[in-house]
């Protein structure tokens, strides 16, 4: 796990507009020569907040991403 590289990537996303937008247009593209795991690629492309976070992702970063954070879902425990 590449804990620096998911917090890189999260503060990357959340400062850098023209980045965000290339990485919304074509993930696999922006994620490409990232030192990321194939797990960690997969939730940035899928945009699982929640995962991102399990995966090292400061929760911070991870719900100041502009139009990520929306994809966080929160489960009722049972």
């Amino acid at each position: 796990m590449s804990r620096y590289e998911v917090n890189s990537l999260l503060y990357r996303l959340k400062k850098d507009r023209v980045f965000r937008a290339r990485f919304n247009a074509d993930p696999d593209g922006a994620l490409a020569g990232l030192d990321l795991t194939d797990g960690e690629r997969a939730a940035f492309r899928a945009r699982d907040m929640e995962r991102i976070n399990a995966l090292g992702g400061y929760l911070h970063l991870v719900m100041s991403v502009p139009g990520m954070a929306a994809h966080v879902t929160h489960t009722e425990p049972e």
